[in-house]
């Protein structure tokens, strides 16, 4: 396994744990909607702000951060001078 390929693994890894604090933030949301405000808790639309942050990051790692990717590891001239049978 390349070294190229191990970094997509760990973005890939990094998006997953993204997504999950994503639904944690979502399950907060919830819960700040449906109980009663007390005076030391946050407004839900504060929890929905990051949760829509959240998903936006981790679908982003997920589908592997091409212009991460890109700037870790430039491509090739081999890269370059390869074309997909079409």
């Amino acid at each position: 396994m390349k070294p190229r390929d191990c970094f997509g693994v760990v973005i890939r890894s990094l998006g997953m744990i993204t997504l999950v604090g994503c639904a944690l933030y979502i399950y907060s949301t919830i819960i700040a909607l449906l109980a009663p405000q007390t005076p030391n808790s946050s407004p839900a639309y504060q929890y929905l702000i990051a949760a829509i942050f959240l998903l936006i990051v981790g679908l982003y790692l997920l589908r592997g951060a091409p212009h991460l990717m890109r700037f870790a590891y430039p491509p090739d001239k081999e890269d370059l001078d390869e074309k997909p049978d079409a």
